[in-house]
């Protein structure tokens, strides 16, 4: 009870301090602005952005009195489990809103003072600054979340173990023959069922792949290399070793299988049929996880699987 006290007053005073900030910068500012509505969208931002940072801080566990003590001992259950892929996300959000926020404030700035430049909300460079900003927080959130659990826990390759250890040769060969498979199968399902591919480049996400040459470079490294690592890591390490400790491996790997399915639905709830390869993908990282003690070739899996899956879905949707 007393954290959950301890936590509302800080949401309290995160969400004050950032209204009083923002009515205070409009005032400064802007003090002959003829148009309130503004001033108090911008105050609203300053709100939203309290609660932005109070959820990073909570997560974080930055907040003095709302976290358990420095010198107490860290759990590791089926809780943690939860929240090593549920915080995985909140983060991963909060980091993306957080810019939004910060630049929505800017935008209103400029409309104030009837400036020409504005920010295109619906752009690539708006959206590619949300996902590297939601996958810059995550990632930083899942290295402070692994060295809480210590470098023993981290390179334990058993079912409560997160797995990072080396694997054998054979290891990485067994997923490059899955991930060569299940896009394989990524493939027949387009040819078998086709997307509708106007409506798949008419969705605001599309929007990200209209760069091209170096402007593809850092969404396709998060495609291919940051986000499988970064799952990996979650999902078929602290989420499914959480969830083992308690529940044994066979229903750790089902739930956060299950999980990750629904994890990925924005994106594929527009074409059905991926939902099949996202689970057999999830369902095989169970696999190696398992039987080669090590998350490393999962990770190899995961890696593969979405560029072969990009390279398909660049074939098929010419």
């Amino acid at each position: 009870m007393r954290i959950f006290l301890v936590s509302l007053a800080w949401l309290v005073g995160f969400m004050l301090l950032g209204g009083l900030a923002m009515a205070g910068f409009t005032h400064t500012l802007f003090p002959h602005l003829h148009a309130p509505g503004v001033g108090i969208k911008l105050i609203g931002l300053g709100v939203e952005c309290g609660i932005n940072l109070f959820v990073l801080g909570m997560c974080f566990g930055l907040l003095p009195g709302a976290r358990r003590r420095p010198g107490a001992a860290q759990p590791f259950g089926l809780a943690q489990g939860i929240w090593g892929m549920a915080g995985f996300g909140v983060v991963m959000a909060g980091g993306g809103a957080l810019l939004a926020n910060v630049v929505s404030i800017e935008d209103f700035a400029l409309l104030a003072r009837h400036a020409a430049a504005r920010v295109d909300f619906t752009g690539r460079a708006f959206l590619l600054a949300l996902v590297m900003a939601g996958e810059t927080a995550a990632a930083l959130w899942v290295v402070w979340y692994l060295r809480r659990l210590g470098v023993a826990r981290v390179e334990d390759g058993g079912e409560t173990g997160i797995g990072w250890r080396a694997a054998p040769g054979p290891a990485y060969v067994a997923a490059t023959a899955m991930a060569v498979g299940i896009v394989g199968i990524v493939m027949l399902l387009f040819y078998a069922m086709p997307p509708d591919t106007q409506a798949l480049q008419d969705l605001p996400d599309a929007k990200l792949f209209d760069g091209g040459g170096l402007a593809m470079l850092p969404l396709l490294a998060v495609i291919i290399f940051i986000g499988p690592a970064l799952e990996e890591m979650v999902f078929r390490g602290i989420g499914f070793a959480g969830l083992a400790t308690r529940l044994g491996p066979a229903w750790a790997g089902v739930i956060t299988t299950v999980i990750f399915m629904a994890a990925h639905a924005p994106e594929k709830m527009y074409y059905p049929p991926g939902f099949i390869d996202v689970g057999l993908m999830a369902a095989a990282a169970v696999m190696l996880r398992l039987q080669y003690r090590s998350i490393r070739p999962a990770i190899l899996l995961h890696v593969l699987y979405n560029a072969g899956s990009m390279l398909a879905a660049g074939v098929f949707m010419q």
